[in-house]
Parts: structure tokens; sequence; C-alpha cells
């Protein structure tokens, strides 16, 4: 009896204890092994600078967040380690056999999963829009793709099929002189180069090449590189637009310059490396080492403020766009232009400078972030989020948003302040100084009050002061995250250009023991019970949102990590709270992983090559194994994409 009140006892004070340490890690911040701290009143990490970051410490969400997606390289096995491995793999199976089979609340989630997938893959299969036009374009372009995919996955010829109709599609409305139409009342002499309007169906070609080794699609996808080629800016750059007339398209967007924004460039660059590889020929390349002349000079800022506008001159001149970009440095042209540019050419010709003015553009971001995650701060836009986020943002009645912090839209060449841009004016988040009036005058919109102001109104409940609900939104915060420039530069960090290049760079072709490796991880992700739960079927249920419930092929690029309820850590950096398609995302990852795990995807298969000259996984967080993403780059299956001879003269 004593024995048993004695473990009585130590148990409840073992309990005690974890408790204790759990309420005092979890009160006010957390640091984690490698020093990064976690204040849990404000949902932020305290310090990410470069010196700082580390993944040590950290769970796979915390990863995630931060640094994006990660890269998986398997290794050779000792034989010791192999037998290990296979009997791993058999224990896993037989796991995944018995979740499947009996004793579980989800019997039989595979097959049903899979069920609804192949479904709506056969009921969809013969509805091809006849043409390449208006919202048909989104249709085809996407529908290609799945389909393509699907017959990668499942075998089926009739995906391919399915797929190369809407490539057909496609090719039939390609101009003569090799790009795609953009609009209903423009023609051949009118080029759209941003917005995926000629890069998405130059890699859909090669898709379409690869899988049917038809060479009509590679010629297609050659004419597009020749035209756009062309319009290649002796500065590197590329516009946003090109009338060959000379014919205004009424749409903004600079002609003669350089844009950074929408994928204009970054889209370009990849194309012209694609047909390197594939041609071998230099043409391509010739121009692409004068980009980075280019970014250093249309640097922009004063001091330690490092930054980049959406477009420019010819001679590196800010210029102005749509009423919302305007001459000022933006964060968004950093993540989605000038970061990825700079990563790219430090892999392609090791140029340190491309290095350092990518960390010097990170820390001042870094310095904005810091600024807006004082306590008073946060507590200024939670109360307008509390106040104002009820009534729905007046762009959409489907989501509520929640100002991420250290993400303006654009700030002030001297940093001494940073807002929203709307009607070419910057509603700064701060008190308008009066050297900052006399100064940038012509950028502000002095009728816009603080945030502090705002925060009182909210407060007071009392509406906003104009119909236009921004207070809890910025366009920079949607789908523009630090995280692939960070993972560039922790991993530069850790190991340099060496081993930036590992972690960009993977095999197209799985060694046995890679092989193995591969279905053991695939099972582990099978078995996740979070995975699961994401590809649960609810299809019966109001508001589902997987497969079955898709009208369209748009989930293609959707899967996003940013999720979570309001007050929540995950859910703090970024809220999005309406009914998204990520569901069929994991569903899709959920039946390739078990086909993985079972064998039933080969080893040449499951190695789809390096990540290459990303841009999915820029927006979405993408890990190396993820069944949809980046399947651009991976129409041409290559180990390091960076081994391109750059001119550096």
């Amino acid at each position: 009896m004593m024995t048993i009140c004695y473990y009585m006892l130590s148990r409840i004070a073992y309990t005690l204890m974890i408790l204790i340490i759990f309420v005092f890690s979890n009160t006010e911040s957390r640091a984690n092994e490698n020093g990064l701290v976690y204040d849990q009143n404000i949902g932020q990490y305290k310090d990410l600078s470069y010196d700082a970051l580390s993944e040590k410490g950290l769970t796979w969400k915390e990863r995630s967040q931060l640094f994006g997606g990660e890269t998986i390289h398997y290794e050779s096995l000792t034989d010791r380690q192999r037998l290990d491995k296979k009997e791993e793999l058999q224990e896993l199976l037989l796991a995944i056999k018995i979740r499947e089979t009996s004793n579980w609340a989800d019997l039989g989630l595979a097959n049903r999963v899979e069920t609804e997938i192949l479904n709506w893959l056969n009921g969809k299969i013969k509805d091809v829009p006849k043409k390449y036009a208006e919202a048909d374009i989104y249709s085809l372009r996407a529908g290609a793709v799945v389909y393509f995919r699907a017959y990668e996955i499942f075998g089926d010829k009739n995906y391919l099929e399915a797929g190369l109709k809407r490539a057909d599609v496609m090719l039939e409305a390609q101009w003569d002189k090799g790009h795609w139409p953009w609009g209903t009342r423009l023609g051949e002499n009118f080029v759209r180069i941003q917005d995926g309007f000629n890069n998405e169906p130059f890699w859909i070609m090669l898709y379409a090449y690869k899988l049917s080794g038809n060479k009509k699609y590679y010629e297609s996808a050659r004419r597009c590189a020749e035209v756009l080629l062309s319009l290649q800016r002796n500065n590197g750059g590329w516009p946003d637009q090109w009338s060959f007339n000379g014919r205004s398209s009424g749409h903004s967007g600079v002609v003669n310059g350089v844009s950074f924004n929408d994928n204009a460039t970054n889209s370009c660059v990849q194309m012209m490396v694609a047909m390197f590889h594939m041609t071998g020929d230099k043409k391509y390349i010739a121009k692409l080492s004068m980009l980075g002349k280019f970014i250093e000079k249309s640097k922009m800022g004063e001091g330690d403020v490092t930054g980049w506008c959406e477009q420019y001159n010819d001679d590196g001149s800010p210029t102005r766009a749509r009423q919302y970009e305007i001459e000022l440095p933006y964060p968004r042209a950093l993540t989605r232009g000038v970061g990825p540019l700079l990563v790219w050419l430090y892999l392609m010709d090791g140029n340190e400078k491309h290095m350092n003015l990518l960390k010097r553009a990170y820390a001042w971001h870094e310095y904005v972030r810091k600024e807006e995650i004082k306590p008073e701060v946060v507590e200024q836009w939670r109360e307008m989020s509390r106040k104002w986020s009820p009534s729905h943002h007046s762009m959409s009645q489907n989501y509520l948003m929640e100002y991420r912090p250290g993400w303006p839209d654009a700030y002030l060449p001297d940093g001494s302040n940073w807002g929203r841009v709307l009607n070419f004016r910057l509603m700064l988040w701060n008190p308008v100084t009066p050297s900052q009036k006399k100064k940038y005058d012509k950028f502000i919109d002095h009728s816009w009050p603080p945030v502090e102001r705002l925060a009182v109104i909210a407060s007071a409940n009392k509406p906003p002061p104009r119909d236009y609900n921004m207070y809890v939104h910025c366009h920079s915060s949607i789908g523009n995250s630090l995280s692939e420039i960070r993972r560039a530069l922790l991993e530069h960090k850790l190991g340099g250009r060496a081993g930036m290049l590992k972690y960009y760079s993977n095999p197209t072709k799985y060694a046995p023991d890679q092989y193995l490796q591969a279905r053991v991880d695939a099972a582990k992700r099978v078995l996740n019970l979070r995975n699961r739960r994401m590809a649960y079927s609810f299809k019966d249920n109001p508001g589902y949102t997987g497969m079955a419930a898709m009208k369209d092929f748009n989930f293609l690029g959707s899967k996003s990590r940013w999720y979570g309820k309001v007050g929540t850590k995950w859910g703090a950096a970024f809220q999005n709270v309406y009914p998204s398609p990520n569901v069929t995302w994991y569903q899709w990852q959920f039946i390739y992983d078990m086909k993985l795990a079972r064998g039933e995807i080969d080893s040449d298969s499951a190695a789809r090559g390096g990540r290459g000259f990303e841009t999915v996984a820029s927006q979405t967080h993408l890990d190396s194994w993820d069944v949809l993403g980046e399947w651009g780059m991976a129409t041409i299956e290559m180990e390091n994409y960076f081994n391109v001879p750059l001119n550096k003269n």
C-alpha cells in the first residue's frame, strides 16, 4: 500500500512539474534550442535577422512558416541500415493496412478519396473548351496540367489524351509570332508578358512534349521563347507588355522598361534558362548577367533602407503603373521579383554581391517587422480587426483578413514611414511629420488617419472613415512571404553557395536505397493523423472543399499552410478563414503517398529532379515531395538547373 501511495504521489509531483514547465514556457515567450524567441502574446518571433536564422528546435509548422518547404536528400545505406529500412517499410505498410481495413474510424479512407478524385476527373474529361478565350483560358491551362499529372500518377492514358486535347486548343490559338492572345480586342501585335499569359502555355507545351514525344509541342514552346527573347531589354529584364505596332492596350504597365511585378521578368528568365538547357544555345542567356547590374542600379533607399519598386524605365529610374503601384519601394517587389532573381543569379555565377544585396534588403524588412511587432502596435491592429473584420472586406463576402506585421504596401525611401497605397497615394500607418510632408508630399495621402487614430475610432465602435476597409488588409499581405528568401539566406549561412545548390538540387532518378527511403517517408505521411484529417472526405457536409466540390481546375495552385483560428499562434501571422480548396491538394497528396509507399510509383517517377527556378513554392511553401507542386520546371527534369554559364563581363 505504501508503495502504491508513493507511486501515486510521485506521479502527481511529476505531473505538477510538467504543468509548471508548460505554463511558464507558454506565457509570454518561448526560446527554442537555437535561440529564436517566440512571443506568445503578439504571435511573432522577436528576432529573425540573418545571424539568428536557424531551424534547430522548430516544429514542422514553425519551419514551414519561417522557411517554406524542405528538400529531402536520401543518401546511400549500409547493409544494416538497408535491412532496417526494409523492415520498417513492412511494418508501416502493415499499419496502413490495419488503418484502412479494421479498428479505425476512417476505414477505407484511401479508397474513398481515390474514388472521389477519379470520379471527378472522369466527369470532367470531355468538358474541353473549344476556344482559348475569356475564362476558358484559365480552365484550359489548369485542366491540361491536372490531367497530365493524373496520367503520371494513375497511369490512365485517357488522362494523357484529355491533357493533350486541352493543349491542342491552346496550340491552335497561338499567334504566328509565337505568343498567346490576351484580351478580346487586342490582336497579334500585342504581347502580355506578366500574369502567366505566355509562360504558363510555354510550360504546358513542354509538359505535353515530355509525355507525348510529339515535337509540335516543343516547337510551340520554342516559338514562344523566341518572341519573348526578342522583347528582352538590353539591361536583361522584361516589361509588363509590348505592342509591335505601338498601339496602347489601354491597361497600365511599363512597356519600355523592366517590371518586377506579377512575374514579368522572372517568368522570362525561367523560360530562357529552360531553352538553354534544351538546346545548348547561349543566345537565350546572353543578357541575363546584365540583370544583376540593373538590380543594383535600380535599388531604392537612403542609408540602411534597401528595396525596389515594381516597375522601372530602362535607365533604372522608377515609374508607376496601376494606382497602387507608384515610385516607392515595395516589400512584394523583393519577395516576388528581385529576391528570387538575386538567388538565381548567385546560384548561376557565384557572385557574392547578389547575396550581400539580398541580405541588406532582408535586414531592412526585418527592421520594419520589429517596429510593427511592438505590443502597442499589434494591439492597435487587433482592435481594428476585432471591430471591423466581421463587417467583411468590401471586395468579397467570403473572407476576412488580418494585417501581417511588417507587410505594408510600400515605404518612404528614407524609411521614416510606410503604409497602404491607393489612388497613387501612400496612406501612412504612422503620424506624418513635417519633414516627411516636405520631402514626400506628392506621395502622401494627408487625409488618412494613422493606425493609432484608427484604433481609437474602432474602440469607440464607430465605422471606418471610408467605405473601403483596408485597415485589416494590404495588397502585400496576400500570398507574399519572406519564406523563400529566408530559406535561401539560411542555406547560405549554413553552407554558402554549395549549401544553397544542394537545397535546390535533387536527382531525376532514385537509386534503390533512395527509393526505399522515399517509400518509407511516404508511408509515414500516409499514417500521419494531420494529413489524414486534411484529406478526409466530408463531401456530404456544407462547405466541403474536397475534390467532389470543385467546380473547375483552379485547385492546382491552391495549397497553403497559412491557416488557423483567430488568436492562435498559427493563425496570428496571416488569418484566412474562408473555405479553401486546400483539402483537394491534400487528397491528391494522400493518394500519391499511398501509391508510392506501396511501390506503385516507380523510382524514376518518384524522383522529379531539383527545385529549379521555382515559383509556386514562393507562395505556398511546398516541400520537395508535394505532388502537384512545381510542375513547370519538372517538365525538364534536371538535378541542377543552375549550371548555366552566364557572361560575367
